[in-house]
């Protein structure tokens, strides 16, 4: 079991139960201090240390730019993840970016608030007629059942979801983070999310950390602090991380698996690029004041603009 930490998820790995992992070398990124806490840092990560130091680090490492279309999105179930990652391995920037977004958009939103339940039910119904329209236009035919079935399971735990006061939704599910990426995609558990779920006393101080740190020592700060949390919690609870497992697997049993899924769109044509638009088309002109936002966003995405045959 490998530890990601929300930042530098790419470079910083705190290993559980193992004092090596890959070969990364270790370097103390605690300026001698007390509470010192060894990481595993790649390469890469340490160059990115060795940067700031020089004042360089602004200019030399580049963010990536979380909005891009063809990021992946995930579900935090491991198999369901992997499943579509694999079926999307051969397929192009284009039709991954749309898959994704169906998760993104349609499945997994982030704040409910601008809908209403039924149209936030509805939208997943658009999300899995999506998802059709992928397996009977790129998904290659051997991985189209297991597909279908992975973005079912994902609509199943995205309709079970739970909206809070402020409109942020709650699908009951841990927060995993991913290294690799097709098939090779190895999960990773989200420290700070481990946190948040089993610790909310240290995640408020993590929380207070971060508000108070310059943006300049921030991600270093909190990094150090969930690092240092991380060992301490371990220590006293060696089972914690199975705990933390645990409750995603028994939330999915009771609450996802016999989901039902709306069924809205069910009537949308999936064998064509132009049969799909058209048949959206017609299912807005019989209801106009439905879903009008999502279903016009739909309407107007580019992957459908480009290159529409009949």
């Amino acid at each position: 079991m490998k530890i990601a930490t929300q930042h530098y998820q790419d470079s910083v790995i705190t290993p559980y139960g193992n004092n090596h992992w890959n070969g990364k070398e270790k370097i103390d990124i605690s300026k001698e201090k007390d509470d010192a806490v060894i990481l595993e840092i790649s390469a890469k990560g340490k160059r990115a240390i060795q940067l700031k130091e020089k004042n360089e680090f602004e200019q030399d490492i580049v963010q990536v730019d979380k909005s891009a279309d063809d990021l992946p999105a995930y579900s935090g179930m491991y198999d369901v993840d992997k499943t579509i990652s694999s079926s999307l391995e051969n397929c192009s920037k284009e039709e991954q970016g749309f898959v994704y977004d169906i998760i993104r958009e349609n499945f997994l939103i982030g704040n409910g608030s601008s809908v209403s339940e039924e149209e936030r039910q509805a939208n997943i119904s658009l999300g899995m007629k999506k998802a059709e329209y992928a397996a009977n236009n790129f998904i290659s035919e051997d991985k189209k059942s297991s597909f279908l079935d992975a973005m079912e399971s994902i609509a199943k735990l995205a309709s079970a979801g739970k909206m809070n006061a402020d409109g942020n939704m709650d699908y009951g599910v841990k927060k995993g983070n991913y290294l690799g990426h097709g098939s090779n995609l190895v999960y990773t558990t989200d420290g700070l999310d481990m946190m948040r779920s089993m610790d909310s006393g240290a995640y408020d101080e993590y929380q207070r950390i971060s508000r108070e740190s310059s943006n300049s020592d921030r991600q270093l700060n909190t990094l150090k602090y969930l690092t240092n949390w991380y060992s301490n919690a371990v220590t006293k609870n060696p089972h914690m991380v199975e705990k933390y497992e645990a409750k995603s697997d028994e939330y999915i049993e009771k609450n996802v698996k016999n989901q039902k899924v709306d069924s809205i769109f069910s009537d949308l044509k999936t064998e064509s690029k132009s049969a799909f638009i058209e048949s959206l088309k017609a299912f807005q002109a019989q209801n106009p004041n439905f879903l009008s936002n999502i279903v016009n966003k739909e309407l107007s995405r580019k992957y459908w603009a480009y290159g529409i045959i009949a």
